[in-house]
């Protein structure tokens, strides 16, 4: 049996027998997909030919019959300046040799491998890829990065150009930075598959520019590691907690990287000031 992690607890998400019926289109569970809306979709004219796209261009389905190799598909736009932030469900049994989820230049072959299995994400230096086995792929190396993912599992990456970082999370907790110095290339959101009649959804897609609200937002996510959401625990005029929620509620929703790192609490005179200066700074 493959197992992994799911973010809901459908019995039948975190389980796929070997001999199991595949189909993308059994156990239908929305949880995790509330409104988000999407700043970008797929491209449905940058993507292999055994890949098919539905709702709205957000989901999509590799292999609907059979596979004989593997199929990728990429984002509608190049994410350039500022923060980019989506989420990718496994809305399927994941297996076979390789599902990820990942970023690219317009550089790569996405049908390089259609008569082949593989890893495609990662096997050069114009892509990265994060596998469902938990290993990441770069110029055809891999690493050891995070637990496995399954059916059900709410794969997030962040890219900061003004960073040049990537960085990816699991059920919308940060499990590591994946790639450094990337500023100034136009990457591309990617995912690829080599199994039969597998499936991933877009949920959610937000791009920002690199702001001082932005900075402000993720200083208080960083105060405030234990807070499941942010947003609702600061005394923030309706307004403004409807602006930030719109533009910037990704930031405040996802648990800190620093969640388990030793977080100094010795003055609370202190950490009150600094909340001051960066909710002062959010209003201007």
């Amino acid at each position: 049996r493959l197992t992994g992690e799911s973010f809901c607890q459908c019995p039948a998400q975190t389980e796929l027998s070997s001999d199991a019926q595949i189909s993308p289109y059994t156990l239908s569970c929305t949880w995790g997909e509330e409104e988000q809306g999407c700043d970008w979709v797929w491209d449905e004219e940058s993507k292999s030919s055994s890949v098919t796209l539905s709702c709205s261009n957000q989901k999509v389905i590799f292999h609907s019959e059979y596979s004989c190799g593997t199929a990728a598909i990429r984002g509608a736009k190049p994410l350039r300046d500022g923060q980019h932030f989506w989420e990718i469900k496994m809305t399927s049994p994941v297996y076979g040799t390789d599902m990820m989820v990942g970023v690219g230049t317009s550089e790569v072959n996405l049908d390089q491998f259609k008569h082949s299995f593989c890893s495609l994400l990662g096997t050069d230096g114009d892509s990265w890829g994060l596998s469902y086995t938990g290993h990441l792929h770069h110029k055809g190396s891999k690493v050891n990065f995070s637990s496995r993912f399954g059916q059900g599992s709410i794969i997030g990456v962040h890219l900061d150009s003004w960073h040049g970082t990537l960085s990816f999370f699991k059920n919308r907790r940060c499990i590591g930075l994946a790639a450094t110095h990337l500023q100034n290339k136009h990457l591309y959101p990617m995912v690829c598959s080599t199994a039969a009649k597998s499936s991933m959804k877009l949920i959610r897609s937000h791009s920002a520019p690199t702001t001082l609200q932005y900075l402000c937002c993720t200083q208080l996510r960083k105060m405030l590691p234990n807070c499941a959401d942010a947003l609702r625990v600061l005394p923030l005029p309706p307004g403004l907690r409807l602006l930030l929620s719109q533009q910037l509620g990704w930031v405040l929703t996802l648990e800190c990287t620093l969640k388990n790192l030793h977080h100094n609490r010795s003055s609370d005179l202190c950490q009150k000031k600094v909340f001051f200066v960066a909710f002062f700074s959010i209003t201007l």
